[in-house]
């Protein structure tokens, strides 16, 4: 039996997602997947971070460094500092799983450089489910793609006494606008339509104590209405909980033989 290339993953940053993935490296990873690298702004709190996490090994590096310590990044930083990390390593020959997907959808040339490159860029699916269904619809013809994001104020850094829409757009105005907010609106386009032809509405919602998505989806092959609940991230409740076991996900998949789903 032919044996899995073992995969040294560095991770850039190590807030509430990283810390996750970092944590499933230590105790759940499938053999052949090996954090050797975290990087962020105070390499002594990050190595610190890193033995705490089950890691004493791992080097802490600064993000610049990074790509030359591993073959896979995950990418868990601010929009700010994503964009720097992807600059820096989207021509390098690696695997690259960036959780800040609005960056990709502001920055398409991104994308451009990681194809004339050969980078594998693996966009996880977060917090939203049926993109294996939205790929398989645009191989036909896609008509509309619509979606409905529902947040507690915290998530969304907001106040209302009841339910309020803040936003009504398309979804590369709402990454602007939102940009630590709407990366299932970045990964539904980059699948579907594009930013400029996904619409989005973003309501913050006291009585809710997840996050909500309402996707529709037509074409000339299917229609679908999904309505998804997220339990938000215990530490960053502008994201779910789920975000962090979709990276994982991606990951065991590298090594994986069988895949389900496109």
């Amino acid at each position: 039996m032919r044996e899995r290339t073992p995969r040294e993953v560095g991770i850039a940053g190590l807030g509430g997602i990283g810390s996750s993935v970092a944590r499933w490296l230590a105790d759940a990873a499938p053999p052949g997947l090996r954090l050797v690298a975290a990087a962020g702004r105070e390499p002594a709190s990050v190595a610190a971070r890193l033995a705490a996490l089950g890691h004493p090994q791992a080097r802490a590096v600064p993000l610049e460094a990074l790509a030359d310590a591993c073959d896979v990044i995950v990418e868990c930083l601010a929009p700010e500092a994503a964009a720097v990390l992807l600059e820096h390593c989207i021509d390098r020959d690696l695997v690259i799983v960036p959780v800040s997907v609005a960056v990709l959808l502001e920055r398409p040339a991104l994308l451009e450089r990681a194809r004339r490159a050969g980078t594998r860029v693996l966009v996880p699916s977060g917090a939203v489910a049926g993109l294996d269904a939205l790929r398989a619809a645009a191989i036909g013809e896609l008509h509309a793609v619509r979606l409905r994001t529902r947040k507690p104020p915290a998530g969304l850094d907001a106040s209302a006494d009841g339910p309020v829409r803040v936003f009504s757009g398309n979804a590369l105005e709402a990454c602007r606008v939102f940009p630590r907010n709407v990366n299932v609106a970045a990964t539904l386009s980059l699948a579907g339509l594009g930013g400029e032809r996904t619409e989005v509405e973003i309501w913050s919602d006291p009585a809710l104590e997840r996050n909500v998505h309402e996707i529709e989806i037509e074409s000339d092959s299917t229609r679908i209405t999904m309505s998804i609940e997220n339990l938000p991230s215990a530490s960053n409740p502008r994201s779910s909980a789920i975000t962090a076991h979709s990276v994982c996900a991606v990951l065991a998949g590298l090594l994986e033989p069988v895949r389900i789903g496109t």
